[in-house]
């Protein structure tokens, strides 16, 4: 039998070589580590022979042509029933990875193609292959380039054409965010994207609209770019159990995606991590890594027959020294803890429910970040299908409906959905367990795709500075330029965003003025424009509730600020100015101002009732007016000592009539009492603040409204930072260093006034709890 095993490091052709060995046969399977790469395999097989005779099959995908003669698959996937004449396996090295060698292995000693196989990957395999694979060809390829290490340099300081390798998302999403400030624009690549969105970050990068890219070690498995320099801001990763460093094989692996074909590549560090030892330096420059000594393995061979016989079969250990049995790996994890629940081990009554029992384990935990939740699933799943047989559209439209890309998503959560969009994807890909599978496999690329359009959207609008390239280029065509308002305010041109509509003001990201240019500038302006008149029709209709004033003397609807309250021809009488864009149509500015106007002077008369009467009275003589209209000018309280002369012109009938309007004259003060109730002291300030001191700013006006005596405090002392006046129009009259609720001031004298005229002393009383 004809087995070849094509080892060496990266860039030296080994896809390539395979692919051109299985096109040259009349059919073919090839097995490859990542949906990613599987791919992008796809779409060159494709292109070469056709698409009608090419399959791809991975756990979440399908696309199965009638009379298919090429099959491209991740390694999980690989059919191992359809006879081909050629067989490629790659990345044939992860044998040892802790929780997919077993699936490796199991490929590497039982599928086999008629005429020829063929297994790729690293040097490191060779060793361990001679020892369980007998009679072997291998061809050694030698890499094309030249790999040299150039040390530490700060992400400032990155050369064009740069990879920047971390291991979390949040670390990615950091280092994308100095590159964008510093370089423009970044790229990125994550093995939780998906093709779509991978394929369109990488293609930004290819095409040059940026220079540089942040990426996990995604980017060590085949993929092929145009990088000249690799750097590490990391070399510790979690590996599903623990951190730990990433050893000189892993360090190579990626950093030798830097330099393709016979172009030379160099590798370094940067961020905060130290340089690498010499001992790894040389090895990765070299490609001379420790062999692997064992491949995972797990038995194939299942029992069915009962839980226990299950789990037996499943440790059952390898005859061949050199087949270690797997670490316990994820699936059979979700097995023994699912177990434990009683409600499900009742069921295992016979080998059909067991066997879905186990396939259903075996969905892929895609999250990767809540095991509860994932273990959660396979559990609802095994009670629906033993129960119905399978899952009805009904259920599947339950389980998928909250997938859907919004107006809500943002990075993190677009991400979290096309994680779990690929278990539905994986589910909907098993006749045997949904009612419709050929509609959900397409429900659910469909909802795949949209969200991967959003989220290189997303990742795009964050992380590419709109000064860039890809940015000016969108604009060149100007047929092609799209805008409009989103329902946030937000203003777009072609999906990017350009500032903001607060109220009735468009506030324009400044950054983006320097280059687009005076055709997009105009087309921004159009577009605000339009979205304000249409606001201004809208407001025009609303009723006065809708309408709000604040501690900053602004009006606002929907907590958008839309006019300021300037002086107007008394203190009673402010007036309405709109914070609006200019070349609005007069006539709708002045509607609209006067439907404001109106709002607030209802809601003055309705606060100050009172006060609003006394100033419309017509049936006081000129000695009452005389003290009403100063009683007005001060907003209800006036110290009693600046109009005793007024007050002793009073005669009985006069004060009889101001009584009636509910004017009190106390021996401290001339006050309506229900202005210092909170309904008027939360105005009198406000209005007072407009009227004598108009050239505040807002902030000046809301930390004096916020330095005011809280509701039902009767007494506290004088804060000097807030005017002395406004003390007065919180119903408060300042002592010394006090400020006393007027009110009380007067209850309190006149309890001290009654406790004097019984006290034998002259003019002495006795302190009472009253008091």
């Amino acid at each position: 039998m004809n087995i070849k095993v094509a080892l060496g490091p990266t860039n030296t052709g080994k896809t390539y070589y395979a692919i051109e060995r299985m096109v040259s046969y009349k059919s073919g399977i090839i097995g490859l580590p990542l949906r990613l790469l599987t791919r992008e395999i796809f779409d060159k097989v494709s292109k070469e022979v056709g698409p009608s005779r090419v399959a791809m099959i991975t756990g979440e995908e399908r696309i199965i042509p009638q009379n298919p003669k090429y099959w491209i698959c991740t390694v999980e996937s690989m059919p191992t029933n359809i006879p081909v004449e050629f067989v490629g396996l790659d990345e044939v090295q992860l044998i040892s990875d802790p929780e997919r060698g077993h699936i490796f292995t199991e490929k590497l000693l039982r599928l086999r193609g008629m005429h020829e196989t063929l297994f790729m990957g690293s040097n490191t395999a060779e060793k361990i292959i001679r020892k369980i694979i007998p009679k072997v060809e291998f061809i050694n390829k030698p890499r094309f380039s030249k790999l040299t290490y150039t040390g530490y340099k700060k992400i400032n300081n990155l050369p064009r054409r740069t990879a920047v390798i971390a291991f979390s998302a949040d670390s990615v999403y950091s280092i994308a965010e100095i590159i964008r400030k510093n370089k423009g624009g970044v790229a990125i690549i994550m093995g939780a994207l998906s093709p779509g969105t991978r394929n369109a970050q990488i293609k930004m990068y290819q095409e040059g609209l940026v220079d540089y890219i942040v990426a996990t070690d995604a980017i060590g498995m085949g993929l092929n770019l145009d990088l000249n320099h690799v750097v590490f801001a990391e070399n510790r990763k979690f590996d599903g159990k623990n951190f730990r460093n990433l050893n000189p094989h892993e360090l190579g692996q990626i950093a030798g995606r830097a330099g393709r074909y016979k172009k030379n590549g160099t590798f370094g560090v940067t961020a905060d991590i130290s340089e690498l030892d010499i001992k790894s330096i040389v090895s990765i420059e070299n490609h001379e890594f420790d062999m692997i000594n064992y491949a995972f393995w797990r038995n194939n061979n299942l029992n069915f027959d009962s839980l226990e016989s299950l789990v037996s079969s499943l440790e059952l250990k390898s005859e061949n020294y050199a087949l270690k049995n797997t670490p316990i790996t994820e699936d059979y994890k979700a097995l023994l803890k699912l177990s434990e629940n009683t409600k499900i081990s009742s069921s295992f009554s016979n080998e059909t429910n067991i066997k879905l029992f186990w396939e259903l384990c075996q969905i892929p935990d895609f999250r990767q970040n809540n095991e509860i939740y994932h273990l959660n699933i396979i559990e609802n799943l095994y009670s629906n299908l033993i129960k119905k047989g399978k899952l009805s559209d009904e259920s599947m439209e339950n389980y998928t409906k909250k997938l859907d890309a919004t107006y809500n998503d943002n990075i993190y959560s677009f991400t979290n959905k096309l994680a779990e969009t690929r278990t539905w994807s994986f589910i909907s890909n098993k006749k045997d367990w949904v009612v419709n599978s050929n509609f959900w496999q397409k429900r659910s690329r469909e909802i795949e795709n949209n969200l991967s359009d959003a989220l290189h959207k997303a990742l795009t609008e964050r992380f590419v500075d709109k000064n860039s390239k890809i940015f000016q280029m969108n604009f060149n065509d100007e047929n092609n330029i799209l805008s409009g308002v989103n329902k946030n305010g937000e203003v777009t041109i072609n999906g990017n965003y350009f500032g903001k509509i607060e109220g009735l003001k468009f506030i324009e990201d400044l950054g983006s003025q320097k280059k687009i240019g005076k055709k997009i500038q105009d087309l921004l302006r159009k577009t605000a424009l339009k979205e304000i008149k249409k606001r201004i029709s809208r407001y025009i209709k609303f009723e006065n509730d809708d309408f709000k004033i604040d501690k900053t003397l602004s009006a606002s609807i929907n907590n958008e600020i839309i006019a300021k309250i300037k002086r107007g021809k008394d203190i009673l009488s402010p007036e309405v100015i709109l914070l609006i864009e200019n070349d609005i149509d007069n006539s709708l500015v002045k509607k609209l101002e006067e439907k404001i106007n109106f709002y607030l002077t209802k809601k003055i008369k309705d606060q100050l009732n009172d006060l609003i009467k006394l100033k419309e009275s017509i049936d006081l003589e000129k000695e009452e007016r005389g003290l009403a209209y100063r009683l007005i000018e001060n907003l209800g309280i006036i110290n009693r000592k600046d109009v005793e002369q007024e007050i002793k012109d009073l005669t009985p009938e006069s004060r009889r009539k101001l009584k009636k309007y509910g004017v009190k004259i106390g021996k401290y003060s001339v006050y309506i009492p229900k202005v210092i109730k909170p309904k008027y002291s939360s105005i009198l300030p406000i209005l007072w603040l407009n009227y004598y001191e108009s050239n505040l700013t807002a902030d000046n006006i809301k930390e004096q409204i916020n330095l005011l005596p809280k509701a039902g405090i009767t007494s506290c002392e004088i804060n000097k930072k807030l005017f002395s006046e406004l003390y007065k129009y919180s119903g408060y009259k300042i002592i010394k260093e006090y400020a006393i609720r007027i009110d009380i001031l007067e209850r309190l004298d006149k309890i001290i006034y009654e406790n004097i005229k019984i006290n034998t002393n002259k003019n002495q009383f006795v302190i009472t709890d009253e008091m």
